[in-house]
């Protein structure tokens, strides 16, 4: 369903004005690493300090997650926009994510992104499946900036989709 039809109620439109910021999230280490373009990320804590990154029910990476114990959240700006296109096309298992891609790896071998904006390396602390998605909560235990730049900020057409 898009903006355009005339069926899309109203509540729909307006929850799709809720803005949300642009993400690149990583989980996995080694050739199981993979990376997917992410919109729902929120800072959920100060003590510990902590974030939510949500992952749609089904996809290889909440997999990864729960496994590794694990995820980073590389943000994105208009100088690392070009991720963005290249994470939002997705992976499938076993998908090589990264070929052509400048990583760097955080103390828990999974990888970041330090031509975002910024990065953030978090602890798993727990899970909830909610609606279609599951939400993962990190611990926030390193991270670091590339400049004072602005983040990418997505609002969509409705709040029926990406």
């Amino acid at each position: 369903m898009t903006d355009s039809t005339p069926t899309t109620p109203d509540w729909a439109r307006a929850l799709g004005k809720v803005p949300s910021g642009l993400f690149i999230v990583t989980a996995g280490t080694g050739d199981d690493a993979t990376g997917f373009l992410a919109s729902w990320v929120q800072q959920v804590g100060f003590e510990p300090p902590a974030v939510s990154a949500v992952v749609k029910q089904g996809r290889h990476v909440g997999d990864l997650i729960r496994v590794g114990g694990s995820f980073c959240v590389s943000v994105l700006d208009a100088e690392s926009k070009d991720l963005l296109g290249h994470f939002a096309r997705g992976f499938a298992p076993g998908d090589p994510a990264f070929v052509g891609i400048t990583t760097a790896t955080s103390s828990s071998g999974v990888p970041y992104l330090p031509g975002a904006l910024a990065w953030l390396e978090c602890k798993l602390l727990g899970e909830v499946d909610w609606s279609d998605h599951t939400v993962f909560c990190g611990e926030v235990v390193a991270g670091a900036t590339r400049g004072d730049g602005d983040p990418l900020v997505h609002v969509r057409k409705n709040g029926l989709s990406y």
